[in-house]
């Protein structure tokens, strides 16, 4: 292992480590450096001077590193080795500098505190999962882990076949491919899955590839770039567990394969909206045709937005009768697609909430029918488009009023003139809805122009809902009238977008001039109200602001506190970890005293049995009494161990563990513990012995030990329980 002092520098502060014989001592901060040594507080105060580099015994704990993590910051480690093991683990090999076998990390995870993180049946399939990181590999000569800078690559037919490709040939011949051509295949698959896209990640991950990083968010997908096999089985994978999300499992059932596939994905790593550029792919794909009939909720209006968008795009693109053809080829299988979405968004019409819903029926009628005035309709031959705008624009489902609005404001931009312009220019389709300030109309003192009047009508057209919208939109259209009616200055050359307008006479468009000059009036008394009623907000905002403030500083008080108790309950905590750690390595001394006691009791068995078969002559009551004087030296450590986990407290502690196993092993020779600590009985002289005299109900402390041999006819007492009497 690579000394950390060897490479980095000792400094006040620094956190370095004392060890005994191969383990951790004890843990000290470095409080001062004069150049050749330094003064080391340890744990519990005391103080100690060591010289320059450290010497054996004593390692730096470099910063960032698995143990000056452990010694800083316990739990967020536990943490990070529950959720990610196989990076916490890369880590520790990397910091070793050496080999070392599973086992070995095993162990040196056990002592930094991180054993309990990981279930002992799991250890084999971490070791897998160490084996297809990229800078991890397997030495030749021993087998071990080792960690390489530049990377390993473990697979034999890496720079043969993509892992992609394998993928695909996976997903392609499921059950057909030879069993060492599967293996070689799942090995580039298992040693690329951080390479794989977001559809390939989650199809490897239905063909029970173990996925040990998952990304914290998708990638940009790209379906029309995957093989439709893999896509075929990432839909499936999709709408499983999807479906295992929903459903409830009701205590005492098991839950089914998706579900438990379910469990590997992160909860926040969202599944569906992956669904929805596949549903928008124009491309004939069974994958995609499946996906539309399974994506529901928002997730099925996400996809009829991408679909118009799509549609929007080929309304701009299919330019000359030579690419129109190509462009209705690939919108066929979208409007198949459309169909089936049809019964899960603008057919299927929320109980509760519909709010939601009524937006995204307006936004798409509208759409549609800005689609259907389109001028380049005229020029596409009856095909996917039209049958697009006839499935939406004309759905029963959608409420009358908003299909007749959306019908109107496109009549609106038609009779504008606003189509020729945009249709001319190089752009994608006429946006959804267009907003203009009611200050739009007189923005400047002089006559208005052919460019500032068809705005007009367009705002005037965009507020068409309501009857006094309708009022102002046939005021714009004969404000437009009259104003395209004004002749041209002979100086102004005449451009394209001028509109021809039909003459009116001078009086009716004075009168709908000044109707429209009452509407602008009242749309600013309007506006003045509302921002008195917000200079109000803003007033009362202020005082809740303040209000607000003066919260936030009794809660930064009572922050300040309960960090100050915080930092208390953290310093009694250490102090606590510290005695335990205490009465850990004195019951561990315990533990070997014990089994020393054991190996001596077994000796002088054996002692026992040879002098038995060299000593026929010997008389059975000596051999009797030699096995009883044996078996009382077995009974008193029995009863120190009895009091060391009496004393503990808790019938989980440490050393009530070693006394039963003490306690089983004793049992093999015949050796038995009678009475209960805190056991109320009468007193037997036989097998009592009470320190304070004794009486007729008595409290046993600690029990006693027999020794019940096969041809004894009653218990031998090896040693007597100490009782007390009873309080009255």
């Amino acid at each position: 292992m690579v000394r950390p002092d060897k490479v980095s520098f000792v400094e006040i502060g620094s956190l370095v480590e004392q060890y005994e014989d191969l383990a951790i001592g004890r843990t000290g901060t470095v409080r001062e450096h004069d150049g050749t040594a330094v003064v080391v507080e340890w744990e519990g105060g005391e103080t100690e001077q060591l010289s320059l580099p450290l010497p054996e015994r004593v390692r730096l704990l470099v910063p960032g590193s698995i143990r000056f993590r452990a010694a800083t910051g316990l739990a967020a480690l536990q943490e990070d080795f529950r959720e990610n093991p196989v990076g916490v683990l890369v880590q520790m090999l990397r910091e070793m500098g050496e080999p070392a076998s599973i086992t070995m990390l095993r162990r040196h995870a056990k002592e930094l505190g991180l054993g309990e993180q990981v279930e002992d049946g799991r250890w084999g399939e971490v070791r897998e999962l160490l084996l297809t990181h990229p800078h991890v590999s397997r030495s030749r000569s021993q087998g071990r882990l080792r960690w390489s800078d530049v990377g390993s690559s473990p697979h034999d037919l890496s720079h043969e076949l993509s892992v992609s490709e394998a993928l695909r040939q996976l997903a392609n011949h499921t059950g057909e491919v030879d069993p060492a051509v599967r293996k070689s295949l799942r090995r580039i698959v298992t040693g690329s899955l951080y390479k794989l896209s977001p559809y390939e990640l989650l199809a490897a991950h239905s063909l029970d590839f173990p996925v040990a990083e998952w990304p914290r968010e998708w990638a940009e997908p790209h379906p029309e770039q995957i093989a439709e096999e893999v896509r075929a089985l990432a839909v499936t994978h999709i709408t499983e567990v999807a479906r295992a999300r929903r459903r409830v499992v009701l205590p005492g059932t098991h839950a089914g394969r998706p579900a438990k596939k379910d469990t590997d994905i992160p909860g926040a790593l969202p599944l569906t909206p992956l669904l929805v550029p596949l549903v928008a792919m124009p491309a004939p794909s069974r994958a995609a045709d499946r996906a539309a009939k399974a994506v529901i909720g928002e997730d099925a209006w996400s996809c009829m937005g991408a679909l118009m968008d799509r549609f929007e795009q080929a309304m701009s693109s299919a330019r000359g009768p030579e690419k129109a053809p190509h462009v209705m080829d690939q919108l066929a299988p979208l409007v198949v697609r459309a169909k089936e979405l049809l019964r899960s968004t603008l057919l299927r019409r929320p109980k509760d909430d519909d709010a939601g819903w009524f937006e995204l029926v307006d936004e798409l009628v509208t759409r549609a029918c800005f689609l259907r005035a389109h001028p380049r309709l005229r020029d596409l031959p009856k095909g996917p488009v039209h049958e697009w705008i006839t499935l939406v624009a004309d759905c029963s489902a959608v409420p009358q009023d908003i299909r007749a609005s959306a019908a109107k404001a496109a009549q609106t931009m038609v009779a504008s003139g606003r189509w020729e312009s945009l249709a001319a220019a190089a752009g994608p389709a006429v946006p959804a809805e267009v907003e203009v300030s009611p200050d739009a109309l007189d923005a400047s003192d002089g006559p208005e122009t052919d460019e500032t009047v068809p705005d007009a009508v367009e705002e005037a057209a965009s507020t068409s809902v309501s009857p006094a919208g309708e009022e102002t939109a046939a005021a714009a259209e004969a404000v437009e009238d009259d104003t395209l009616d004004t002749p041209d200055t002979p100086d102004a050359p005449e451009t394209s977008d001028t509109v021809p307008s039909t003459p009116q006479p001078e009086w009716s468009a004075q009168a709908e001039v000044e109707a429209l000059t009452r509407l602008l009036e009242e749309e600013r008394k309007n506006a003045e109200s509302a921002r008195a009623e917000l200079e109000r907000q803003g007033r009362a905002a202020a005082v809740a602001l303040s209000e607000a403030e003066a919260v936030a500083d009794r809660l930064r008080l009572r922050v300040e506190e309960e960090k100050n108790r915080q930092e208390e309950a953290e310093e009694r905590a250490r102090a606590a970890e510290a005695k335990w750690e205490s009465v850990q390595r004195a019951l561990e001394e315990e533990a070997q005293r014990v089994e020393r006691l054991t190996t001596q009791v077994r000796r002088r068995d054996d002692e026992l049995r040879q002098a038995r078969q060299t000593a026929r002559g010997a008389s059975q009551a000596q051999l009797r009494q030699a096995r009883i004087d044996t078996l009382r030296v077995l009974a008193g450590v029995l009863a120190e161990v009895a009091d060391q986990a009496a004393h503990e407290g808790g019938e989980t502690g440490p050393a009530t563990a070693l006394y039963r196993r003490a306690l089983a092993r004793a049992a093999a020779a015949g050796v038995l513990d009678f009475g209960v600590p805190g056991e109320e009985t009468e007193y037997d002289q036989v097998r009592h012995r009470a320190p304070g005299g004794p009486a007729t109900r008595v409290v046993v402390e600690r029990p006693g030990f027999v020794w019940q041999g096969p041809r004894e006819p009653e218990p031998v007492v090896l040693e007597h329980a100490l009782v007390r009497r009873v309080k009255q």
